[in-house]
């Protein structure tokens, strides 16, 4: 059992002030992994404070930005020492595959940390400008207090994401995970505190969404950074529409994986999937719309249903299973609840659409087993709303234009792929899907690329320097030539 009964406020350990708890399951098994404290409007109000003397303290804006990289640095570098104990800690909390955590969850954080390090140490904060008769310092600044908002499905990287480039960019951070993972945010900020990192700059503090919500509303936030629901977006973007507050949103996904006709369909799903079943189906940018041409529509479906029956679907610990349990048991209720939407509709359960048979041990587990769904309609319910879970959907086209027009066709734009022999070909059509995020033949981005999507998946964008300078604040100062 992990036992985590204080908020990290400031930098101090500190008892919740309405000593809530949760206890925090093992999505494998149902049973206990640990307990934290969850944070009520009062900590948030603390958090807040602390944030904002800091920050108007000087103690961490005016530091100099070598200094801050020496600080994420150091937290990178003791991360890495916690590397295989922080992987099973996720896991456990979140239900991912093992293998997955030690080569994603736990390695692009620390990756994070060190290449906003390199950022904060090289960035031109300063730049004059001339129009041959005055003359201006453009000079960036940092934003101020950050609140900061994360998902269950990245308990470390998410954090990551937002915490190392507000603080490269010297803002205060409150941090707010959710209840379902609380557990793992707390070694970012063992490891920024040992670091060097001074008190009062960052705050933990795990709570539900009326936490949230307080934190969003507070007037001493400067930006919201928020990653979640589009729902949830949508509300949030509202709340700082009041004071103006800057705004950073990465929100839900329905992303479209247009497979054209000269495509290898073997190579392709064996390519593809990975990128469709990432944490067990419970990612924003997973490729769940799967658009093939009517003639390669009944290969294409017996190509995958075979694939997903081969999956392992198991104890997550096991470096072995391909697939482990959703979050939680509501998670689990919501995508078997789509599944049987998709049946109304007229879609055809290929494979899964159940909860496969699984060890007494893991018989309490929030287990999916993979479902594809066939003759899917691009307006049915299953092809417009994120489901979060192991479930794909075929939707067959007629022309390369329609392909586009259904990948286009939707509220969300993420991610998506485009998938063919002609390499030309495929970037061709990558360029008019509407999305922030295209992959050709399932190349992965590089790293520091922005990432972010269109409509109602976002706005803004996080990593690159694209990430960075969402937490400077521009400003000009008229100076002598």
């Amino acid at each position: 059992m992990v036992e985590r009964p204080e908020l990290f406020v400031g930098g101090q350990w500190a008892a919740p002030r309405e000593g809530r708890k949760v206890r925090v399951r093992n999505p494998a098994t149902g049973e206990d992994v640990g307990e934290a404290g969850l944070a009520g409007p009062a900590d948030i109000d603390d958090a807040v404070a602390a944030a904002r003397a800091a920050f108007d303290s000087g103690v961490w804006a005016g530091e100099a930005p070598e200094r801050r990289a020496e600080v994420l640095r150091a937290a990178a570098e003791l991360l890495e020492k916690r590397a295989a104990e922080l992987a099973r800690l996720i896991t456990a909390e979140l239900g991912c595959p093992i293998w997955f955590s030690e080569r994603a969850h736990v390695p692009n954080p620390i990756r994070h940390l060190r290449y906003y390090a390199g950022l904060a140490a090289e960035f031109a904060y300063d730049e004059l400008r001339t129009d041959g008769v005055n003359t201006s310092l453009v000079t960036q600044e940092p934003v101020g207090v950050v609140g900061a908002i994360t998902p269950w499905n990245g308990p470390l990287s998410t954090p990551a994401l937002k915490v190392a480039p507000a603080l490269a960019a010297g803002c205060s951070v409150v941090l707010k995970p959710p209840p379902e993972t609380p557990l793992t945010a707390y070694h970012l900020a063992e490891a920024l505190a040992e670091a060097g990192l001074p008190e009062g700059v960052l705050s933990v503090v795990p709570g539900d969404r009326d936490a949230g919500a307080h934190l969003v509303a507070h007037p001493e936030v400067d930006k919201v950074a928020f990653t979640g629901s589009s729902a949830a977006g949508k509300k949030i973007m509202a709340v700082c529409a009041e004071r103006i507050a800057r705004v950073t949103l990465e929100l839900g996904g329905k992303s479209a994986a247009i497979i054209l006709d000269d495509a290898d369909v073997e190579e392709v799903v064996r390519a593809l999937l990975p990128m469709a079943l990432l944490v067990n189906g419970q990612a924003c940018i997973a490729q769940t719309r799967l658009l093939v041409p009517r003639r390669l529509e009944g290969r294409l479906v017996e190509a995958v249903a075979e694939a997903l029956r081969a999956q392992r679907v198991g104890d997550p610990m096991d470096p072995a299973t391909g697939i482990g349990p959703l979050v939680s048991e509501r998670q689990r209720d919501r995508v078997e609840g789509y599944v049987e939407v998709g049946r109304r509709e007229g879609a055809r359960v290929v494979t899964g659409g159940g909860r496969p048979a699984l060890p007494a041990d893991l018989a309490g587990g929030w287990f999916v087993a993979p479902t594809l769904l066939a003759g899917v309609d691009n307006a049915m319910r299953v092809a417009r709303e994120e489901i979060f879970g192991p479930v794909l959907a075929v939707i067959a086209y007629d022309g390369e234009d329609e392909a586009v027009a259904i990948a286009n066709d939707s509220p969300y734009g993420l991610s998506g792929s485009v998938w063919s022999a002609d390499e030309d070909r495929a970037l061709a059509v990558a360029r008019r899907v509407r999305t922030g995020m295209v992959s050709v033949n399932g190349r992965p981005q590089a790293f520091g690329s922005p990432f972010g999507g269109y409509k109602q998946s976002g706005l803004g964008r996080e990593m690159g320097p694209e990430g960075f300078r969402a937490y400077l604040e521009t400003k000009s100062i008229a100076v002598r030539g």
